[in-house]
């Protein structure tokens, strides 16, 4: 059995951390550089409603609990970063299964992020080290060869 990294980032912070790979001792961690739980809060809070904005993507979060999405997150963003966060979601993979996310939806989120960032004046070289700790589960998220309704082909006269 293969074990895809992404799919247990809890389990593989952990091992990582036990292991003595992580921020230093003493040293100020990626969520500290984010501005802590008040800053990566707004951040989230300014991302739904970008999300929600987006024409490009709101429609795959019609059937969403947007506050549960915004806390899952915020808690797996939190423990990516080394904050005091347990993220309890499903693996990307099983959470974005059904969705048919391409990659044109996938990188619309991504800019959303950064705008939310922006927003609440985060850094860029702090919003790159968190886009970067994320963009490994681009792989789980998408799925490849999927082409949103209403944007097929026309078909080709075949003569």
């Amino acid at each position: 059995m293969t074990m895809r990294t992404s799919r247990f980032p809890g389990y593989l912070s952990a091992a990582l951390l036990s292991l003595g790979v992580g921020p230093a001792q003493g040293a100020t961690t990626l969520f500290e550089e984010l501005g802590g739980r008040a800053r990566l809060q707004a951040t989230m809070d300014e991302f739904v409603n970008i999300i929600e904005a987006d024409e490009r993507i709101n429609f795959t979060f019609a059937n969403t609990d947007l506050k549960k999405f915004e806390q899952l997150l915020f808690d797996q963003i939190c423990a990516l970063t080394h904050g005091p966060c347990t993220y309890k979601g499903r693996n990307m993979y099983d959470a974005h299964v059904k969705l048919n996310i391409n990659n044109a939806q996938f990188n619309a989120l991504a800019e959303d992020l950064y705008l939310a960032f922006d927003h609440v004046h985060v850094p860029y070289r702090v919003q790159n080290k968190v886009v970067a700790l994320l963009a490994p589960m681009q792989r789980d998220v998408v799925k490849p060869g999927f082409i949103p309704p209403g944007t097929e082909p026309a078909p080709r006269n075949v003569r």
